[in-house]
């Protein structure tokens, strides 16, 4: 079914789903499977490219070996074992592109996003064990996946299309040589958090930011205001309740779901000059900066965190 791959309501709704599912899967059986953002990632590219779908599995057992043997014997800190796994995870994701060409069904956006996954599947591992792991983002996957075929059969076809046709007169958000880009984005990454114990807002979410700000500088401001709000919501909410990990990573994910939402339709409305339009990944910028500023100091976060990340990736693209 076209829609599913086509649909970013749908795509959003089961991403959002897949978080959901994953805290749950996590509370009732004590593993995290593959990471919040794992499953419903996964049930996107199941829906794209099945082959694609048994690479990034594939490449997950292969990060998974790789850091092992590579790493293994090594006492890493927990921030610096997930840094090793997700840079194993894009030269994996980048070398496999490159050798086999197999995310030509993929989205630019459902690619890049592929290149963390086996990353965050191994980091799992690391700490429950890789059987239990993939079959806990199997099962979640799955059930994702059966989801989005329930809603795409029930579901009136202009409901899940909406935002999807509206959209259609703007740009995607597209990185340009992201062989260079997200390279540059994790190396970054590594050395803030090297340098200052800091984290950078994400691994390569950067480069994304970069491009909005290139094209549409109105739609960086209502991002970063955005954010503001993000963090503003999440903070209220831990000040009255005990919403803490995984839970105020989901509940991040959502702040960012509506953030996003509404300015697409701000952009649809007002016609924003240069707006850049991504079914998932500016959802995940702002749940990463959210989470990032509620967990560090916010001085800090976006003095020795966010702002050298940024400026390397916005250089980066001038440059390139």
């Amino acid at each position: 079914m076209d829609i599913i791959g086509s649909s970013i309501e749908l795509t959003r709704i089961i991403f959002l789903l897949g978080a959901v599912l994953a805290l749950l899967y996590k509370k009732r059986f004590g593993v995290t499977p593959g990471g919040i953002i794992v499953p419903g990632t996964l049930a996107g590219i199941v829906f794209s490219s099945f082959t694609a779908f048994l690479i990034v599995l594939a490449s997950a057992g292969l990060c998974y070996g790789l850091y092992k043997v590579l790493f293994g014997s090594i006492a890493l800190t927990r921030r610096w074992s997930s840094l090793v796994n997700v840079s194993i995870s894009l030269v994996i994701g980048l070398a496999l592109t490159v050798i086999l060409d197999h995310t030509h069904q993929l989205s630019q956006e459902l690619t890049m996003i592929s290149f963390i996954t086996p990353g965050l599947i191994s980091i799992g591992a690391r700490k429950y064990g890789f059987a239990k792991v993939m079959g806990g983002t199997l099962a979640v996957t799955a059930v994702c996946s059966a989801v989005a075929w329930f809603m795409a059969l029930v579901l009136p076809y202009s409901m899940l299309t909406y935002l999807t046709v509206k959209l259609a007169g703007t740009t995607p958000l597209l990185l340009d040589n992201p062989y260079i880009t997200l390279p540059i984005s994790l190396l970054s990454a590594i050395l803030v958090y090297y340098r200052f114990g800091i984290r950078g807002g994400g691994y390569l979410i950067a480069p994304f930011i970069a491009v909005v700000i290139f094209n549409s500088p109105i739609q960086a401001l209502l991002l970063f205001a955005g954010v503001a709000l993000s963090y503003l919501a999440v903070h209220t909410v831990q000040r009255f309740s005990m919403v803490i990990g995984l839970e105020r990573f989901v509940l991040s994910l959502f702040c960012g779901y509506l953030v996003v939402t509404l300015m697409d339709f701000l952009a649809i409305t007002f016609a924003i000059p240069g707006y850049t339009s991504a079914p998932l990944v500016l959802i995940i910028t702002v749940a990463v900066l959210t989470n990032d500023l509620t967990l560090q100091p916010i001085k800090d976060s976006l003095a020795k965190g966010f702002m050298p990340t940024q400026i390397a990736s916005y250089v980066t693209r001038l440059v390139i």
